[in-house]
């Protein structure tokens, strides 16, 4: 029992408030009247309200308007003023209402007989009229229109806003528009473009009843944007005026720029003191769109954009890259020197350089760049000697502006070669010098009058050989090497060239001198072939030249032969000799030129 007792008073509540917000629901609420305008008359004293009537009522009828006033604040106390009991009045006389102070605060409320109604306050009017308005920003659209934004004034009799250009006297001119609505905060300045002038403008607000506000004194102007560009500075300078009168100044200028119709895309900023850059990143013929934009310091979503500047690039273009890509010998003893350059550079002379280090380089030749410019171009270089040294390159182009662009440096590989011992060359060589190139491995190649063999592949670092020439005593004792950088070349964007290629080394010839075995005695009745005759063995080279003569004891000369292959069968004269010693000299040229003479006794036995 007790628990349904409780749940019947529960329900009962629930109806209670159900039907209470029912009936809240039904309370009438009356409009006030909307106070337009409050006019102060300095003659007499009196200050004049006007008001719009509000929307009509049928809960009951019309009792009266009722003013309220308060000489203290916006905030009140506020006391009833007068009731003006025509529903069809607009407007009411406060007799000498200055007398007790020059600034009043009114609303106003509307009374109907309507029991349980409600009546609505009119927003708070002041004799002080309208307030001065506050710009935000002001900002230039691409077509050049000013666009002005201003905060809304916070009098509610404010009905209109006017626009003026802000003079350097300090004084505003003529009005240049009007904008409608206090809630209205923005206008594009309708009579002059802002491309080519910075405009300053001021605003003053007004109410209904011609009651206007003095105009801000925190006037803001455009930033006007000036582009120059020239044909041998490749820059294009942009240059503009100072934004004034934020709250906290300017944070920073940004530039923006859109090339050939793409997006806008900020490229730099500045500090707030300085109105100058220098943009250089685009090519001859861009169409450039540029505009300044300022960021206030006290809200960065708060900006403005200066006029839009339109530039087409008409520069000397410069090569975004030149690079060396190889230096080699070539079977003449020449050195090829090739080269890659940008292509839209506008280039007209090359220079070609060469030194012995890398400090002191002289001009071997100057030669007009073709037009069109090509990718890849290669020089040869045949006043130099590659087998004496390395040599170290370089190459610089010219513009008709003058200007240098230089490739880096590359250094030839030098091979040098001796005749260490019997048997045996030495090879040396220096490394491969190019820039954005990673030498892979050395080569090393031997021809022998057959044409080049590889004999030998060696990492970098690496650089002595000795090779072993004792199996190869039956050839003409002349061997050739010359030696092969293979390396990779990587260069960076925007060239973007990758490539594994080949550097030669000059030929170095090393030339074994003539080995000379020449037999004591000789018995020409021998039954072993070889002791039969008397010649000399000669290992290595052809002998140019060649001669040996036979002397007896007395000097006579017994024989003589100018072919190495025909020696002395110990006859003299055609008789046979006795036996005994013999005086021989034997004479040629070797490979290299040097003349070589051997002489002895020979003993003939029997």
């Amino acid at each position: 029992m007790h628990v349904n007792t409780l749940m019947n008073k529960r329900i009962l509540y629930i109806m209670f408030l159900i039907l209470g917000f029912a009936n809240m629901g039904k309370t009438q609420v009356i409009d006030a009247p909307r106070l337009e305008c409050v006019t102060k008359n300095n003659s007499n004293g009196d200050i004049i309200l006007s008001w719009g009537t509000p929307a009509s009522n049928n809960c009951g009828a019309f009792v009266q308007y009722t003013i309220y006033g308060s000489s203290v604040g916006p905030n009140g106390p506020f006391d009833s003023v007068v009731a003006v009991t025509s529903q069809a009045a607009t407007t009411y006389a406060l007799t000498n209402y200055l007398a007790v102070s020059n600034t009043w605060y009114f609303y106003m409320t509307t009374t109907y007989n309507c029991p349980g109604s409600t009546s609505l306050q009119s927003d708070t009017v002041s004799t002080n009229g309208p307030a001065t308005p506050q710009i935000i920003n002001v900002t230039v659209t691409p077509a050049g229109k000013a666009v002005i934004n201003w905060a809304p004034d916070p009098s509610p009799q404010t009905s209109f806003y006017i626009l003026y250009y802000y003079l350097p006297n300090g004084n505003a001119s003529t009005a240049i528009d009007t904008i409608y609505g206090r809630l209205n905060t923005t206008t594009v300045d309708p009579l002059v473009s802002a491309n080519d002038t910075s405009w300053t403008y001021t605003m003053a607000a007004a109410d209904s009843c011609g009651n206007v506000s003095s105009y801000t004194t925190i006037w803001h102007n455009t930033i006007l944007a000036h582009g120059s560009i020239t044909e041998c500075q490749r820059n294009l300078t942009i240059s503009w005026n100072k934004y004034n009168h934020w709250p906290q100044g300017v944070l920073r200028y940004e530039i923006w720029v859109s090339t050939n119709l793409g997006p806008d895309s900020l490229v730099a900023s500045t500090d707030s003191s300085t109105f100058i850059y220098h943009y250089d990143n685009f090519n001859d013929g861009d169409s450039l769109n540029v505009f300044v934009r300022a960021i206030s310091a006290a809200d960065t979503t708060v900006t403005s954009n200066s006029n839009t500047i339109g530039i087409h690039a008409l520069i000397v273009q410069p090569p975004a890259y030149i690079y060396l890509t190889n230096l080699t010998v070539d079977a003449a003893n020449h050195v090829d020197v090739t080269w890659t350059v940008d292509t839209i550079a506008q280039l007209v002379l090359y220079n070609v350089n060469r030194g012995n280090d890398t400090t002191d380089f002289g001009s071997l030749l100057s030669f007009p760049v073709p037009d069109p410019l090509l990718h890849f171009q290669s020089y040869i270089d045949s006043t130099g000697s590659p087998q004496n040294n390395p040599y170290f390159y370089n190459l610089v182009a010219l513009d008709s502006c003058q200007n240098q662009y230089i490739a880096p440096y590359g250094e030839t590989v030098n091979l040098q070669g001796i005749l260490y011992e019997y048997y045996v060359a030495q090879l040396k060589w220096n490394n491969f010098v190019l820039k954005n190139a990673t030498v892979l491995h050395y080569n090393l190649y031997r021809d022998m009058g057959t044409g080049y063999q590889l004999i030998q592949t060696f990492q970098p670092g690496v650089n002595l050989y000795y090779d072993s020439l004792q199996q190869f005593l039956n050839s003409q004792g002349t061997f050739c090497y010359r030696i092969e950088a293979v390396y990779d070349i990587n260069l960076p964007t925007p060239s973007n060239y990758h490539d594994t290629l080949s550097s030669f080394s000059n030929v170095v010839c090393v030339i074994h001198r003539p080995i000379i075995y020449i037999p004591t005695a000789f018995s020409p009745g021998s039954n072993v072939g070889e002791n039969t005759t008397f010649k000399p063995t000669i290992i290595y080279g052809a002998p140019q030249g060649y001669s040996m003569t036979i002397f007896n004891r007395w000097g006579g000369i017994v024989f003589e032969s100018n072919t190495l292959a025909l020696g002395w069968d110990g006859t003299d004269h055609g008789k046979e000799a006795t036996m005994g010693g013999y005086g021989y000299v034997i004479q040629f040229t070797a490979d290299d030129g040097v003349q070589i003479q051997k002489q002895g006794i020979v003993m003939l036995i029997r």
